[in-house]
């Protein structure tokens, strides 16, 4: 029971707040950005984030942007990670949002198959790498909020937090159950709008990642 106090009163770290919120804030205006500029290249109804890393932006590839975009968020993650680390969570939580940070970084520099070509051992990988760490960060999530004291700083955004995975996790299931939709009956025959429902997952766990991070800025207005 001493031990369980001291982990859920250990002290959290504001800078690691603040960086988590430049890398995640990095990433949403570079993915705004992308959205916009390349909206007559790309559906964001039919088409996933991925395949923004086959857009063009004039003489020049949109892949860069994208990567940066990855890079991004999964710098911001790390943040929060070592806020975590510093505040002596659960090392299931820490190794899950180590998951999602390499995940973002095997997403970042490997890329997806183009549309409609067969199968390539970067394009699985890529795939791989994406459900895995989608997978991750709302389980990390769900462990961080298990009930460990009042003093714990992320105990009154439990049900938040939790509700978040869950919307994740479902979310996941759907752009999983559409993914192999479209390999079953062929990308002609796609009915399910999977970049839709990405974009859906993608914000969601913004939003998880927002919560998670806000007991940590916090702590900088003690």
């Amino acid at each position: 029971m001493p031990t369980t106090s001291r982990a859920a009163v250990s002290p959290v770290s504001p800078v690691h707040g603040r960086l988590a919120l430049v890398g995640i804030g990095a990433a949403v205006l570079i993915a705004t950005d992308l959205h916009l500029r390349l909206s007559a290249q790309i559906s964001p109804i039919w088409q996933t984030l991925s395949e923004y890393v086959y857009g063009r932006l004039g003489d020049h590839s949109a892949a860069r942007l994208f990567t940066v975009m990855c890079l991004a968020l999964a710098l911001g993650s790390l943040a929060l990670l070592a806020g975590l680390v510093k505040a002596r969570r659960s090392p299931a939580v820490v190794l899950l949002l180590g998951v999602w940070c390499a995940g973002l970084t095997i997403c970042a520099t490997v890329p997806v198959d183009p549309n409609g070509e067969a199968r390539s051992f970067d394009g699985q990988l890529h795939n791989a790498a994406a459900l895995t760490a989608f997978l991750a960060l709302p389980t990390a999530a769900w462990l961080l909020t298990r009930r460990g004291g009042r003093a714990c700083p992320w105990e009154p955004r439990r049900t938040t937090i939790r509700w978040l995975a869950a919307a994740s996790f479902a979310s996941v299931a759907v752009v999983l159950g559409g993914f192999v939709f479209t390999l079953i009956t062929g990308p002609a025959q796609q009915e399910v709008t999977l970049g839709l429902f990405e974009r859906l997952l993608f914000t969601v766990d913004l939003a998880l990642l927002l919560t998670m991070v806000r007991p940590l800025v916090a702590a900088s207005r003690r």
